[in-house]
């Protein structure tokens, strides 16, 4: 009787554990698929768009160049700000458009700090231009 009493401890203990388990596993997948969700960029399909909105043209009027033209002058400005060496290695990614191993060998440096100046270089741009704003 004793062994009876204790198989069926046995199971329930490990009911609740597998309960326990299969609770946390769905939490997660909830979790996970909200994240999920949240990421993606809504769509909609060019069926579900109104004729009219389709129809629609830009007008010149619409189109503004001195705004261009404004941030141009910002980014430029904010370049000027960065060190020579963060300079110089934008100027061979983008301009020249060299890889990093081809950049590393032209200022004999590693292609280690070319990745970490380029990073740099570019999060400096992005808070020089969004302070300019």
């Amino acid at each position: 009787m004793m062994d009876k009493d204790s198989n069926k401890t046995d199971r329930d203990e490990l009911r609740g554990r597998f309960t326990r388990f299969m609770e946390v596993c769905i939490r997660n997948a909830r979790c996970n698929y909200l994240k999920v969700q949240l990421r993606r960029v809504p769509t909609v399909s060019i069926e579900e768009v109104p004729e009219l909105l389709l129809a629609e043209e830009c007008k010149p009027s619409q189109v503004n160049n001195d705004d261009f033209d404004f941030e141009e002058e910002k980014l430029s400005e904010a370049f000027r700000t960065l060190p020579l060496m963060r300079q110089r290695i934008l100027e061979l990614l983008f301009v020249e458009q060299l890889s990093p191993q081809e950049i590393a060998t032209c200022l004999n440096c590693s292609v280690q700090y070319v990745y970490n100046q380029r990073s740099l270089a570019i999060k400096a741009l992005r808070s020089l231009i969004t302070k300019l704003r």
